[in-house]
């Protein structure tokens, strides 16, 4: 039994289906059961990642977890993975798979965002369960942020559009994870995830308006005016300052590819073009 935390995101929902494909048995942690989408084939179980004693039920029986923790500005989001981490070391689990952040692999790394989820590798690794951690970079989806710009006025804006980064597409990063979790000989380890090329926002929007047949402009907006503008929608300082950060680094680890996506899955990582095609709908 596999029990899968963060069960409903863009990774979460894909490991799932993906151990549910493989036939393997999966247990989906939510705070609310009766709006979860499953195939019945899929145990839902109500938990809350603040609350251990509901984390204790839920892993009773439970081999293997996937733990995919969501990232708050608030204190309390610091406890999230040593209260999971303490669950599992009282249920015997024999394996915990955390995703984690490609940044995580320079443990110096100050700034919040990364800092969260180093935190979050530490306890894992202090609960004395054998762990993996995946490493991913830029996501494929977030490019579905653009989709409303680029149907009503063919264009993009973004902070550092010149920059290269490496994006993955999280369907990929969920084969990893069933892959280690299905799987023996990865404990100890962490894998940096990426895409198979480095591509700049430009050369990514260059690539949808092939897949799409429209020309898609690009403006390169002021990092501080995305900052405003994204802390205005609400996401957290945290992850804002460190995506910024990240996002400017023009000789950093998030323009390296990396060969881990092939290594355990057994194909090629998908090109975001491919990921373009399958998606182009909802720039439509």
């Amino acid at each position: 039994m596999i029990l899968v935390t963060g069960a409903t995101g863009p990774v979460g929902s894909q490991v799932v289906a993906q151990l549910t494909e493989a036939k393997v048995a999966v247990r989906a942690l939510t705070r609310d059961p009766k709006a979860a989408r499953f195939t019945p084939e899929v145990e839902v179980v109500a938990g809350d990642l603040a609350d251990q004693e509901s984390l204790r039920k839920a892993l009773d029986g439970v081999d293997r977890l996937f733990a995919l923790m969501p990232t708050f500005g608030k204190p309390e989001g610091r406890t999230y993975d040593r209260n999971l981490a303490q669950a599992a070391a009282v249920a015997k689990v024999g394996h915990i798979v955390r995703l984690s952040v490609l940044a995580a692999e320079n443990p110096q790394a100050a700034d919040p965002h990364t800092a969260y989820h180093l935190n979050g590798e530490r306890e894992v690794r202090d609960s004395g369960i054998p762990w993996t951690f995946l490493r991913p970079g830029q996501f494929m989806t977030n490019a579905l942020s653009w989709a409303e710009t680029v149907e009503s006025e063919g264009l993009v804006r973004e902070p550092y559009a010149h920059i290269k980064q490496a994006p993955i597409d999280p369907a990929d990063i969920a084969a990893c994870a069933v892959g280690v979790l299905t799987s023996d000989g990865h404990e100890g380890r962490a894998y940096p995830l990426s895409g198979p090329e480095a591509l700049s926002i430009e050369e990514q929007v260059e690539r949808l308006g092939e897949v799409l047949g429209r020309e898609i402009n690009v403006i390169n907006v002021p990092p501080e005016v995305a900052r405003a503008e994204w802390l205005e929608e609400g996401y957290p300082e945290m992850m804002v300052d460190g995506i910024l950060k990240h996002m400017g680094d023009e000789n950093g680890i998030h323009g390296k590819v990396f060969p881990h996506v092939e290594k355990l899955v057994g194909r090629p990582a998908r090109t975001f073009r491919e990921w373009a095609a399958e998606n182009a709908d909802s720039f439509r």
